[in-house]
């Protein structure tokens, strides 16, 4: 648009002056070593303007001999590296999408047309990645590392594949190695914390825990559930220690961080079991039962009465608060097996079948009810062979390795994963777990 209103102003200049020498007529003379030149002056001043234009196209004809060559060199890179761009681009689309051998040849066609740089090396490297060649993938992440401009890059990288590998004795040399970097980059706190608490050094991955908070790489709920967790996992060091008081202090502080978080409550109310404050763990469970109702709160309570017949009681109060919930039925057959009250116990767990909600777990009652109370042992085959049909119990379940755990700990037992485990149901069958693993890419 602005080339068009040029060219208009350009021809209408031309034409004013063009009227303006035919509306003026004039002589011209010029003398130049005895000689007379005598024209209009029309005449003369559009001779000038084609010698200024022949000039002025000499000058452009000498001008692209002598830096043509040179131009045209620089036009031909300029392409190059458009067309390494937009590779580039490609490619980061192909990794995305999990096209590895798309990608892989993306990067080679980048690196030729823009040399060897970081960032084409890194899409080579992501490609070999997803390709399964990981020593390939190694090999250009550990080139990456040794420069100081990309070092980052390369030791991001490494760590993210010795992650996919589990190996942790790598993730803790690399670290170590990454101390040299300056200024440290806000990702690696994040990194440290998870090797600190897989190592269990809990008050390390607290610090680098609030490395990571301040650079707010985690959320807000994020940030203050892994706290708790580490709060947590300090409250059990510190009670097996049998410093009672730091323990109690680390176990209020976690329910402080994530008040209806679960394996929090049930901490407090341990630790408030085993330091002897029973009336207050009694409390906690009450207070915990309202949002998370949990077998193992109901186990607490249990441990802590002095008769089986005082926790069936006990348990009956608990369960007033969230009657219709398929945990209070549970807990109170539990009770009620235990203080040999048949009747409760039969009538609760006859429910739980009746309603569809009847667990692996609540046939395994049944067939202990049968065979305690009438000594049946046909009625207690019956439910056995229904319990092998049942969905299985809840567990605690890693949802990066999909091991199962009785009890709930900061660290996966299996694969080591900080702050992974959920209380949930594992699928079908307690031998066939079935569970999403999540995608992990530090990169």
């Amino acid at each position: 648009m602005i080339g068009i209103i040029r060219f208009v102003l350009q021809i209408t200049v031309l034409a004013v002056l063009a009227f303006w020498l035919a509306d003026s007529p004039g002589i011209a003379r010029i003398e130049w070593h005895g000689r007379v030149i005598e024209t209009s002056a029309a005449f003369l001043a559009m001779g000038a303007v084609a010698l200024a234009y022949i000039l002025h196209l000499l000058f452009r004809v000498w001008h692209f001999l002598r830096h043509g060559p040179a131009l045209w060199r620089m036009q031909r890179k300029l392409d190059k590296i458009r067309s390494g761009q937009e590779q580039l681009t490609k490619g980061l689309v192909a990794i995305a999408s999990g096209n590895s051998s798309e990608a892989g040849r993306l990067a080679v066609a980048a690196r030729k047309n823009i040399g060897n740089g970081a960032a084409a090396q890194w899409l080579q490297a992501q490609a070999a990645q997803l390709a399964g060649d990981s020593r390939s993938a190694q090999e250009i992440f550990r080139s990456l590392a040794s420069s100081d401009e990309t070092a980052i890059l390369g030791y991001r990288g490494l760590i993210s594949q010795a992650k996919r590998d589990g190996d942790w004795g790598e993730i803790d040399r690399l670290l170590t190695e990454m101390n040299r970097i300056k200024p440290v980059p806000p990702w690696l706190s994040l990194m440290r914390m998870e090797s600190a608490a897989r190592r269990r050094q809990w008050e390390e991955a607290e610090s680098s825990l609030s490395h990571a908070a301040s650079a707010r790489l985690m959320d807000t709920e994020s940030g203050r559930r892994a706290r708790a967790a580490l709060r947590i996992a300090a409250s059990r060091t510190a009670a097996i220690a049998g410093n009672e008081d730091s323990a109690l202090q680390a176990a209020e502080q976690a329910v402080k961080q994530a008040p209806t978080w679960l394996p929090a409550q049930i901490n407090l109310v341990e630790t408030l079991s085993t330091t002897g404050h029973k009336r207050a763990a009694t409390r906690a469970i009450e207070r915990a039962w309202k949002t998370n109702p949990h077998p193992h709160l109901a186990q607490l309570l249990l441990r802590m009465a002095d008769t089986p017949l005082d926790g069936f009681r006990q348990t009956e109060r608990l369960c007033r608060i969230n009657e219709l919930a398929v945990e209070s039925r549970l807990a109170l057959a539990e009770a009620a097996l235990a203080a040999d009250v048949w009747g409760e116990a039969r009538r609760q767990l006859t429910a739980t079948v009746n309603d569809g909600t009847a667990t692996q777990g609540v046939y395994k009652m049944l067939v202990r009810l049968e065979r305690l109370e009438r000594r049946d042992e046909r009625a207690a085959t019956l439910w056995f062979a229904r319990a092998s049909e049942a969905p299985p119990d809840p567990v605690w379940l890693c949802r990066v390795c999909c091991g199962s755990h009785e009890n709930w700990d900061p660290v996966c037992g299996d694969c080591g994963s900080f702050d992974s485990l959920d209380w949930r149901s594992p699928g079908k069958s307690s031998k066939a777990l079935s569970c999403k693993k999540d995608f992990l890419s530090d990169d």
